[in-house]
């Protein structure tokens, strides 16, 4: 595991106008209304307030400058003065310009919106065969690129200040749902709207490459990031045609033998009276509530917040308890999160622990509504662990043994894939880990742009038909 993570590539300016790829003809422009860079400057400006080339060109630096430190440090930390500063400009001159960074934050939404609807309106029409399959690869990476280049978006979206009103991604979100449309026209998406499932791919494509990024190095990430995205473009394919891969899996049989690793961070059975991990001492009846007060407030800050971004101080303000109170417990806020992903890491080996078993439809459907009421409980620590994994050392031995286990458990899905084109085991524990935990975080409880409901149908979508393939019957 690296121990940073590394910068997201830029592709130069940002662009003011979506690409130029051409539409056929009769489908919908790009959103109406687009904000592009400021033409006029914001008063008291110094002669005139139309914005020359040069005034032009200092708003780009301006955005170039957020969106490094937004990737850097996050939205809430990134001040007004920094993006300045990294600009080479005063904080007068981005005011001249921008009311704030929620301007300056807007303005790089929409630049993301534009360029993917630029990128859906020229998806090749999906087909079953291998061409087809090698054009969506080829597409795919082309989101990848489009995303990996507006990630800052991704991280802070939406802004908790940000009118509900006032929140221009759904429009986008239709647009994108009707470009897709006429592109699945021979595929069989089953019951998934095709608003959801282009949310769905956006979704998986973003949050596994965070994913590879806290698990790799910087050495090959070219290599690992394009064996990713072929990974799930087959994964999709198998997934909406699902007659083009029929008994081409292995057999189906579940493996008997379960994958020897221990439970992540759970006490030996001798060794019950040990404290749960990051806990300074057992936690008596007594206590027990106060514990229990104390990881619900730090749950509702770090969803906020993050962990670099809550302090002790945040935690125990909400939780109403003294400050001896928590340090009776815990050292710090990093060994408070540490007893957090204990109990989320056991509930997620328990439960995984019967995917491997499941051979039909209904018993996937019950699986997984099981898994999103853990993922209503743990998804906060889920979606942290994910972002901030990598630049917390004390957590590493227990992402380390979390991620053995799933990797033997995509080992032995894989093993219903047909030999000549097997599943990658690590980029499949990938995708798996996205799909069932920052798709469900981020679209639903998070962002609530999709319903329970449309979560549950894509992940029936892409495990179902996608990984489990024939195998699962009924």
């Amino acid at each position: 595991m690296s121990e940073s993570v590394p910068a997201t590539r830029t592709d130069g300016e940002p662009r003011t106008r979506p690409p130029d790829r051409g539409r056929p003809f009769g489908e919908e422009s790009p959103v109406a209304g687009l904000r592009l860079l400021p033409r006029t400057r914001r008063a008291p400006y110094p002669v005139s307030p139309t914005i020359g080339p040069d005034g032009m060109r200092a708003c780009r630096e301006i955005l170039d400058a957020a969106r490094l430190l937004f990737v850097e440090r996050g939205y809430h930390a990134t001040s007004i003065q920094a993006v300045a500063e990294v600009a080479g400009r005063s904080d007068t001159a981005v005011y001249q310009y921008f009311r704030g960074k929620q301007e300056i934050f807007r303005i790089l939404f929409e630049e993301l919106g534009a360029d993917l609807i630029a990128l859906f309106a020229a998806m090749p029409t999906l087909t079953a065969d291998r061409a087809g399959l090698a054009a969506f690869q080829r597409w795919l990476e082309e989101l990848g690129a489009v995303l990996r280049r507006h990630s800052s978006v991704f991280a802070d979206w939406p802004l908790e200040d940000e009118p509900a009103v006032d929140n221009p991604s759904e429009e986008y979100l239709r647009q994108l749902g009707a470009l897709i449309h006429g592109r699945l026209a021979f595929a069989d998406t089953r019951d998934v709207d095709t608003r959801v499932l282009s949310i769905a791919i956006i979704c998986v494509v973003e949050w596994a490459h965070i994913v590879l990024d806290a698990d790799a190095g910087g050495s090959g990430r070219a290599a690992q990031e394009k064996a990713l995205h072929d990974t799930l473009a087959r994964i999709i394919h198998r997934a909406v045609f699902p007659a083009a891969h029929a008994h081409a899996s292995g057999p189906g049989a579940t493996p008997a033998a379960r994958p020897a690793v221990a439970r992540p961070g759970r006490p030996a059975v001798d060794d019950q009276a040990a404290p749960e991990p990051g806990l300074r001492k057992v936690v008596t009846a007594r206590g027990r509530s106060t514990v229990e007060k104390v990881l619900v407030a730090a749950v509702t800050a770090f969803e906020q917040r993050g962990l670099a971004g809550t302090s002790v101080n945040d935690i125990i303000a909400r939780a109403g308890v003294a400050h001896g109170s928590f340090y009776q417990y815990w050292t710090d806020r990093t060994a408070l999160f540490t007893t957090l992903t204990h109990r989320a890491a056991v509930r997620t080996r328990d439960h995984f622990e019967r995917l491997a078993d499941v051979g039909t439809g209904p018993e996937l459907d019950g699986w997984l509504d099981e898994w999103l009421r853990i993922v209503e409980q743990h998804g906060t620590v889920f979606h942290v662990w994910t972002v901030e994994m990598v630049e917390t050392p004390p957590l590493w031995p227990a992402a380390r043994a979390l991620r053995a286990y799933l990797d033997a458990i995509t080992a032995q899905l894989a093993r219903r894939w047909p030999a000549a084109t097997p599943l990658e085991a690590r980029t499949g524990t990938i995708i798996l880990w996205t799909l069932l935990t920052e798709l469900p975080y981020n679209g639903w409880l998070r962002h609530s742009v999709l319903t329970r409901d449309e979560i549950l149908s894509c992940q029936r979508l892409f495990l179902g038909r996608g990984i489990l393939g024939d195998s699962l019957h009924g």
